[in-house]
């Protein structure tokens, strides 16, 4: 069976690589074969078995690939119908919810659209799972940052194609049958957490008993992720596992205590254990669809309900071919959760744990029948702290491709946090909020005794993630180390030699190396924040600058531009420089600051109500600072920044307003390196250029930060002139309702000749100085590219490095 996962699993593989590595697949498919031939010539069978099953996995996949067509969303208000899909939920204080079955103006287009609310709009008219509604929204593509070693969602891959802003609602019909009654009940225990537990502990409770998962904060899901316990927050085989584990243990205890007269009459036919897999399954089942059916638990489901059948039929030790065929089964269901995230940690994880439990009982001394009871103890410690380093040490390739982090602390965070919730928390939760749910009661009975107890577990992830260096920020490793450090690693378990450690050694070693390989002599990035600005520069001396942050609203700091510096192995800023202070430039600072080693913090002198919060954490977290006027100068190893405006006499005094005088007083920056000119021009607008024009041969820069996202009221042409730009980059957000960058903006930079880069377009935008020659890259340059000749294979195959 294990044979036959491997081949099922590979043609799956082969059949998503194979638009990027075709005449590799093919080069590898043809020397398996004749290796299997050479090797198993007496067992033809079984080759052909192997190769049918890779194929059949192969064309499995093909027919199961699903694609959602490119639509183009009208740009103004429409009408909106559609099936509410999911339980309705707060987040970021406006009630979500998503809705399928989607009809814009009459017209159905295949995909979903998610919705979002005021509640106290829905709030005499919520809707509930199954209802089909109508209402007037503007329609947006949902945000996807572009951006080269950053993981960032696929919405896609879910089929969401749209998001809208409800201000109204109309249900036009209500839902009915088995799915629209189990998902009533599932938002009434919602609600009943809601109303017997604080505001924190009822958003992790829903989590981890109903899988509604809005309510868990970003800072609480960080403190999860730095502790190593992010499993906990979303329905998974644990949840199941230990759910099958209660019911399984009271019902076979049940069925014990029954007279022995019945017991042995009944045990003629069928045995304790089967009985009580019988009347576990049915439980299962109602957890699976309350909880919302959602893919992880329905693959959690799957992966228990293998386990329990291995159970019924007495084949307790098969748990590695009962983990194949639940991989297989899930994989006939989606294919492509191969690829999934949390499809790879939850096998890996599995696989880990059954090796080293079955590794330590291959070696296990066994005790005499009087074995202490600490000594028992100590050896379940011992016994989950070698689960938990296993699951830890062989998921940590994923965790830090994925996450750029490793949690040192988990092997304890684990011990002691995880069967805390896992044993006292979700199972008391569970009971009596099921319990309150049966008797029609509003609130939990001993709700204080479990909002305390999940109060407490809350607080101890938080401490546990503040200890200094409890978790690692470690960079994004290539495909190729992912790969060889899997092969490393099983070599070292099972080899014999006393080398065997060497090629592991060896792979760690590379991998801590690679950001030393560096050849650029100086590199700046423009990210792609959304509609925003953020800048990293990689200056000759090593040092890193960052120039501002992009939105707060789109969280930038969390979600892009600690993650690219993380992934690039940068955990202290040098230069931190903030423009000006308007929310699209200072909002993703806030988060850096709070995670950054920040050495000096550079603003162009001033202050308004609304960045209070930013200054605030500058002041709060000692960083020093300098405020930059024309004249002042950074001189580095070989390089020289210049600071060109503001100065104290400006004064815009633009008639469009107060935030236009805000713009014109950006901070502008030059750097010089050699032949290598940048300029980075903030939001400055015309009032600003035409004062900076006067500077002539200072202002010629071969690369410019197009100013204010392109803006019509920036980049005159004396300006750019002025400039006289090869490379131009605007950053602006993809259908931001500005239309940035302006129609006359394209054209005047059209006419200078420069190249025009924007991160609407083409993601983030790379710019190095190597050799004396300018090298531009941008994300699609980081993604692979679907193969048409042999060359573009051969770029495919320098990214797995």
């Amino acid at each position: 069976m294990i044979g036959i996962a491997v081949s099922f699993i590979t043609g799956i593989a082969a059949y998503n690589l194979f638009p990027f590595f075709p005449f590799s697949i093919i080069t590898l498919f043809i020397t398996a074969v004749i290796f299997l031939l050479l090797k198993q010539r007496e067992n033809k069978k079984k080759i052909f078995l192997t190769i049918f099953v890779f194929i059949f996995g192969f064309i499995h996949s093909s027919f199961r690939h699903e694609t959602l067509p490119e639509i183009k969303l009208p740009e103004k208000e429409v009408s909106v119908e559609g099936t509410v899909i999911d339980v309705p939920e707060i987040s970021g204080e406006k009630l979500r919810f998503t809705i399928d079955n989607v009809y814009i103006n009459r017209q159905h287009v295949k995909g979903k659209v998610k919705l979002s609310a005021e509640p106290e709009i829905l709030e005499y008219l919520s809707p509930a799972y199954g209802d089909r509604i109508k209402t007037f929204t503007k329609l947006n593509e949902p945000i996807t940052f572009l951006n080269p070693d950053v993981y960032s969602y696929n919405f896609k891959k879910d089929g969401l194609i749209a998001n809208g802003y409800i201000k109204q609602i109309e249900v036009t019909g209500k839902g009915r049958g088995l799915l629209s009654w189990l998902y009533s009940k599932r938002q009434r225990l919602g609600e009943i957490i809601d109303n017997s537990l604080s505001e924190e502990s009822a958003g992790f409770l829903k989590a981890i008993i109903l899988g509604l998962q809005k309510g868990i904060t970003p800072e609480t899901r960080d403190a999860f992720s730095a502790t190593g316990l992010a499993h906990l927050l979303s329905i998974s085989g644990t949840h199941f596992g230990l759910l099958a584990f209660i019911f399984f243990k009271v019902i076979k205890a049940a069925i014990k205590s029954l007279p022995i007269r019945i017991l042995t009459r009944m045990t003629l036919y069928v045995t304790p254990t089967q009985i009580a897999v019988v009347l576990t399954l049915p439980v299962l089942v109602l957890y699976t669809m309350i909880s919302g059916a959602s893919t992880p638990a329905i693959r959690s489901f799957i992966m228990v309900l293998i386990y329990m059948t291995a159970l019924f039929l007495g084949r307790k030790g098969q748990w590695l071919n009962s983990l194949a065929i639940a991989a297989i089964i899930i994989l006939l269901w989606q294919p492509d959760s191969l690829f999934d995230l949390s499809f790879q940690l939850s096998f890996l994880a599995v696989l880990s744990i059954g090796f080293a439990i079955e590794n330590k009982s291959e070696h296990k001394i066994h005790a005499q029948e009087h074995k202490h009871l600490i000594k028992k103890t100590f050896d379940g410690i011992k016994t989950s702290m070698l689960m938990t380093l296993a699951a830890v040490i062989v998921t940590a390739p994923i965790v830090i491709y994925y996450f750029y982090q490793f949690p040192l602390i988990s092997p304890v965070s684990n011990l002691i946090i995880t069967p805390l919730v896992c044993f006292i928390i979700l199972p008391f939760g569970f009971f009596t909020v099921f319990f309150a749910l049966l008797f029609n009661m509003d609130f939990m009975p001993l709700s204080y005794l479990t909002d305390s107890v999940t109060r407490f577990a809350l607080k101890l992830i938080k401490i546990a993630s503040q200890i200094p260096h409890s978790n690692l920020h470690l960079h994004k490793p290539s495909i190729i180390v992912v790969i060889l450090f899997f092969f490393s690693f099983a070599f070292a378990i099972k080899s014999k030699s006393k080398w065997k450690l060497l090629p592991f050694v060896l792979v760690l070693c590379i991998y801590l190396m690679v950001p030393f390989f560096s050849d650029d002599d100086i590199r700046i990035t423009f990210l792609d924040v959304g509609q925003g600005d953020a800048s990293v520069i990689h200056l000759p001396d090593k040092r890193i600058m960052l120039i501002d942050g992009g939105a707060e609203d789109y969280d930038t700091g969390r979600r892009v531009i600690a993650p690219y510096l993380w992934s690039n192995g940068i955990k202290k800023i040098d230069y931190l420089v903030l423009s000006h202070p308007h929310p699209d430039h200072y909002g993703g600072l806030i988060y850096i600051t709070d995670n950054f080693k920040i050495s000096e913090v550079w603003l162009n002198g001033r202050a308004v109500p609304e960045a209070k919060k930013f200054f605030w954490k500058i002041q709060e977290r000692k960083i020093p600072y300098r405020i930059l006027k024309r004249g002042d100068m950074l001189e580095g190893k070989g390089y020289r920044i210049y600071a060109l405006h503001p100065y104290n006499q400006f004064y815009a005094g633009s008639p469009r307003g107060e935030f236009s005088n805000e713009n014109n007083n950006s901070l502008v920056l030059k750097i010089e390196f050699a032949n290598f000119t940048a300029l980075l021009a903030g939001d400055i607008e015309i009032e600003a250029e035409e004062n900076l024009s006067h500077l002539g041969r200072w202002l010629k820069s071969d690369i410019i930060k197009v100013p204010h996202h392109g803006g019509r009221t920036s980049s005159s042409e004396e300006f750019l002139k002025t400039v006289n730009p090869k490379i131009a980059i605007v950053s602006a957000g993809r259908n931001n309702p500005f239309n940035h960058p302006h129609a006359e903006t394209l054209y005047k930079y059209r006419m200078t000749g420069a190249r025009f880069l924007r991160t609407d377009r083409e993601g983030a935008v790379s710019i190095a100085l190597k050799n004396k020659k300018y090298v531009t890259r941008t994300y699609r340059d980081s993604k692979f590219m679907e193969v048409r000749r042999l060359r573009d294979e051969m770029k495919n195959l320098r990214l797995l490095l």
